[in-house]
């Protein structure tokens, strides 16, 4: 009894066995599938991690060339910077120095002027009041009254005789030399007229003569 229990289980254990078998496969097929799409996801994560980071070591690369670019820009503009500002330093400083310059040759020939005028002054303070020297100013006016009519004469006659300084005496002395030349000049004109010229014709020149010199007389 035993031994037909046996065998009618057997059958079933087999089937059972199988069924079993069949879910492992099953099993190990779908384990199998789900590995390979892991493996494939996995596979592709990895990827696009690698093309990521490609991707960034690229553009750190680049920027680290555009920074090297930028950085050398600045350095040569700085330079260029620094040697403008120099050029413009010795510029500013040879311009300076040539003002110090033109300053010192002014003040020194300013003060040669002073030193020449000081010695001269110490030369007229030294020389006595009849010989000191005449300004310019001093001699035209001279000149002027010595000029005017009759007044001028008298004035020219007073100074030349009786002036306290060589110098204005000397001036006068020449004025009224030519005060004489012009009266010989005038008297043999006038002696000329008088014997050469006809009798009508000598009374019309002693009349205009007469007239011109009370006009100036006169004025």
């Amino acid at each position: 009894m035993a031994d037909d229990l046996n065998n009618k289980m057997d059958p079933e254990i087999s089937v059972a066995s199988e069924a079993a078998e069949e879910v492992k496969k099953t099993a190990a097929v779908e384990t199998a599938k789900v590995k390979n799409e892991v493996a494939k996801e996995t596979k592709a994560e990895a990827a696009a991690t690698a093309a990521t980071a490609a991707a960034t070591a690229e553009a750190a690369k680049e920027a680290a060339k555009d920074a090297e670019a930028a950085a050398k820009a600045a350095k040569k503009a700085e330079e260029q910077a620094a040697k403008e500002a120099a050029k413009k330093q010795a510029a500013l400083e040879k311009e300076q120095e040539k003002a110090k310059a033109a300053k010192e040759k002014a003040e020194a020939k300013l003060e040669k002027k002073r030193q020449k005028r000081a010695a001269q002054q110490a030369l007229i303070d030294v020389c006595p009041p009849q010989y000191r020297p005449v300004s310019t100013s001093k001699y035209f006016w001279l000149a002027f009254l010595s000029f005017l009519p009759c007044i001028g004469f008298i004035a020219t006659l007073i100074l030349a005789i009786c002036g306290r300084n060589r110098n204005v005496k000397n001036f006068e002395k020449a004025i009224l030399a030519y005060y004489i030349i012009g009266i010989v000049i005038f008297l043999i004109a006038v002696i000329v007229v008088g014997v050469a010229l006809p009798p009508d014709v000598r009374e019309n020149v002693l009349s205009s003569l007469a007239t011109i010199i009370g006009s100036v007389s006169v004025g």
